[in-house]
């Protein structure tokens, strides 16, 4: 059972109270690499690798062909119904970067033909072909919107939850994260990040919780609350254009604290954001 690092007693009702897509089937294990895997209900992606997180993974990181032809062969024909197949690879919204969730940095990714294209940019979700959407080969990588319907139905998503005996412990930054934050530097408008001993959890001023992963990039990735952050200092610069400080600051020094630069890099941001999210 998994020891909930008491913090904030408030970080107890992340564990125990969440809504998202609902699990048809797992856990199922692979044997190749002792991973449990689940397939949930059709939802969005954003929602999708919510339920991954709450159950203790992400979306699926496909990392060989033998991993993509596993996932595919016992998920994407389920029940006798041909399903498209959410994974864990999608595009940072600054920089339209393809991202796997977990920050792994393999190369590979079996593309369909004349993919990735991220058409409007807004095609920020990557998924497994198999009922053929525009003319895509099963068994093949495209890129799509956060909530695309493809055959009457948006994709599954696919769980992948490390073995218990191969849960990484938190690195020495994840916990440096640990403790209490600031909403835009404000004393009364407290925030926290806390912790099992595998996995990091947050809370905003408004009570919001969800998971968070820190990238080796030193970012970090809420989908609950779909925005990203960069770690600059004691801050963390938000998707949406908000900040939080390690500490409160007062107002008479807010400007000096954030800087002119931090504030349009976060501005910045906020416009980048897709649409779908």
């Amino acid at each position: 059972m998994k020891k909930l690092i008491p913090l904030v007693a408030g970080a107890l009702w992340i564990l125990a109270t969440h809504a998202g897509a609902a699990i048809i089937a797992g856990p199922i294990t692979n044997p190749a690499n002792g991973h449990e895997y689940y397939l949930l209900s059709p939802d969005s992606w954003t929602a999708s690798e919510t339920e991954a997180e709450h159950l203790g993974g992400t979306l699926a990181i496909i990392k060989s062909p033998g991993e993509q032809e596993w996932v595919y062969s016992n998920f994407a024909n389920f029940g006798g119904t041909n399903r498209n197949l959410w994974i864990g690879l999608y595009r940072e919204n600054s920089s339209r970067s393809l991202v796997w969730v977990t920050g792994w940095k393999g190369d590979y990714m079996n593309w369909a033909g004349g993919q990735p294209d991220d058409a409007g940019r807004v095609e920020g979700y990557v998924f497994l072909s198999a009922t053929h959407p525009w003319g895509f080969a099963t068994g093949t990588l495209a890129d799509c919107a956060n909530e695309a319907i493809f055959s009457g139905s948006v994709p599954n998503g696919v769980v992948e939850v490390p073995g218990k005996s191969k849960e990484k412990a938190l690195s020495g930054a994840e916990r440096g994260l640990r403790g209490a934050w600031y909403a835009a530097g404000k004393a009364d408008c407290p925030c926290y990040i806390t912790s099992t001993d595998h996995a990091l959890f947050i809370i905003n001023e408004s009570n919001s919780a969800g998971r968070i992963i820190l990238t080796p990039q030193k970012r970090v990735f809420v989908a609950a609350w779909r925005i990203s952050g960069e770690i600059l200092q004691d801050k963390i610069l938000w998707s949406n254009g908000t900040w939080w400080s390690r500490h409160p600051v007062p107002n008479d020094a807010t400007a000096d604290f954030i800087g002119a630069e931090d504030l349009k890099k976060a501005a910045g941001r906020q416009i980048e954001v897709p649409e779908v999210w």
